[in-house]
């Protein structure tokens, strides 16, 4: 099995446990940082090689607390050299109402990079967004419409990633951001159909989640599939560098055997 196919996998039992449990749940990451930490760990050659990894799901199911420069920060996934902390991923999935979030998502990846940058920790960042996202009403009793990430909410990232200035403490190391289906979006729809035609479904929200799970097959759309009418031709090129997900983790990778070199 590729990498890419195990992070999958690791999204779609993610995504089950997210339809299933309450949508606060820290069960619903514990499959994604699972994959993510046995993907890692075996291109960094295992603990053979003095490494280890601490995350949610594996390393006794707790995260490293490091001292960052200005504040303690929980890291999603966390590298360490002979006991000593190294680098680490922040992991977002983004399913549902980003739109009405984005800046206060963007602002909070740039805290706490900047706060872990300047205690000399290599950072990066995972963002997996559903391409379709449903939108609840403010009483969370029904879904209003579906969401579609567009040029104006990618932007910033576009803006960040171009931003070359030296010791930029707030710009994430590297940065993977991908989109996903995930099966459900049809009946998703039809609650929408519904709203917009002045027939509101009310919802029962954790029982409408759970009859999803049996539909669920995540997918990754690949950037050669999103519209040049939604996005501009820099912010697809910037989606396809950054969509790579095999050279991320390869230049994670070395990033991390780079900051112990000489230790």
């Amino acid at each position: 099995m590729n990498i890419k196919e195990q992070f999958r996998q690791g999204l779609e039992r993610g995504y089950k446990k997210y339809l299933s449990v309450h949508p606060r749940s820290h069960e619903k990451i514990i499959p994604i940082h699972q994959a993510l930490s046995e993907i890692i760990l075996s291109k960094l050659g295992g603990e053979s090689a003095g490494f280890s990894i601490k995350s949610l799901g594996i390393n006794n199911n707790k995260e490293l607390i490091f001292e960052g420069q200005y504040y303690s920060k929980g890291i999603d996934i966390a590298v360490l050299y002979k006991n000593k902390p190294v680098s680490g991923l922040g992991f977002k999935f983004i399913t549902s109402n980003y739109k009405q979030n984005s800046n206060n998502y963007f602002e909070n990846m740039l805290g706490e990079t900047a706060n872990l940058k300047r205690a000399d920790f290599t950072y990066g960042q995972i963002l997996v967004f559903k391409h379709q996202m449903p939108y609840y009403s403010s009483d969370k009793k029904t879904f209003t419409k579906i969401e579609h990430i567009n040029e104006q909410n990618l932007a910033k990232y576009v803006r960040l990633h171009n931003d070359n200035v030296p010791l930029l403490y707030h710009k994430p190391d590297i940065i993977f951001l991908t989109f996903i289906e995930t099966g459900d979006e049809p009946e998703f729809k039809k609650i929408v159909a519904l709203y917009k035609q002045g027939k509101p479904k009310r919802i029962n929200k954790a029982e409408f989640h759970k009859k999803q799970v049996g539909r669920v097959k995540v997918r990754f759309i690949e950037t050669d599939q999103l519209s040049e009418k939604d996005f501009s031709k820099e912010t697809l090129e910037f989606l396809q560098k950054v969509g790579d997900f095999e050279g991320f983790i390869d230049a994670f990778v070395n990033l991390t055997k780079g900051k112990i070199y000489g230790k």
